[in-house]
């Protein structure tokens, strides 16, 4: 009798170990589909933005429009805070301690991504045309004084094709105003 039931055991040994050997397998298949999934991905993400936008920090200095001495004092101020970043002072540490925007104050200056036509005309001038990582002149708007520094712009392929053909159209405009003298 004992011979027979050390014959099952020993079956039934056999078959965990075998049951154990597959479950490797298992695993390893799940694991290897888990790496495909995550290269499909980040192999089909989108490369270029789909929409413009752009990331800008600033310092506002505001000030009352109906006093002119107060305005004075302002761009003054605005003025010194400039010159100090420029050299070599944090402007996120002079935008929490000495800008006027509250909101973006506590965040060193940043306003986060923003698109097209966010902010006040002479505001967006600069954002969109300036270098990033350039610091602004002193800029003025209704809310008062700026100093200004572009983190970053993403231009979305469709808006590069638009101002690609404004471009192609403003040459030609100037060639057939040559041509026409």
């Amino acid at each position: 009798m004992n011979p027979q039931i050390d014959m099952n055991k020993l079956r039934g040994e056999e078959v965990v170990e075998e049951v154990r050997d597959r479950t490797k397998f298992i695993w390893l298949g799940v694991i290897i589909l888990f790496l495909i999934m995550v290269a499909s991905f980040w192999a089909g993400r989108s490369p270029r933005p789909v929409a413009t936008n752009v990331r800008a920090k600033h310092i506002l200095v505001s000030f009352d429009p109906n006093d002119p001495v107060d305005r004075g004092r302002a761009y003054e101020r605005a003025k010194e805070l400039r010159e100090r970043i420029l050299a070599g002072e944090s402007f996120e540490r002079i935008a929490r301690n000495h800008s006027d925007d509250s909101v973006s104050a506590r965040r060193g200056g940043d306003l986060g991504w923003a698109p097209r036509d966010t902010y006040a005309a002479p505001f967006e001038q600069f954002i969109w045309h300036a270098p990033v990582g350039e610091i602004s002149d002193v800029v003025q708007t209704e809310f008062g004084f700026h100093i200004i520094m572009v983190d970053d712009r993403h231009v979305a392929a469709a808006d590069l094709y638009e101002y690609e053909l404004e471009r192609r159209a403003f040459e030609e405009l100037r060639e057939q105003e040559a041509q026409a003298e």
